[in-house]
């Protein structure tokens, strides 16, 4: 990662509840990227809300979903 470059991401907000999650967590996903960003200080400016949180019935779901969510926002950051 450059400092003070901006990227663009996908974010989760919320308590896994595919996963029994309780605690609330915030987990980016930058995209086109494959710098490593664990313990790292990070700013995020939200543009936009993709869709609430759901459980899902299996992991191979919550994966499919979350590929999809991922080109949504690709597409609403680049005006695709």
């Amino acid at each position: 990662m450059i400092p003070g470059e901006r990227y663009q991401a996908a974010v989760s907000i919320g308590t896994n509840p595919t996963f029994s999650g309780r605690t609330r967590t915030v987990e980016a996903f930058v995209l086109d990227t494959t710098a490593d960003l664990y313990g790292q200080h990070v700013a995020l400016d939200f543009v936009a809300r993709i869709r609430g949180q759901k459980k899902f019935e299996s992991v191979r779901d919550l994966v499919a979903e979350i590929a999809a969510d991922t080109e949504r926002t690709r597409a609403l950051l680049t005006g695709g």
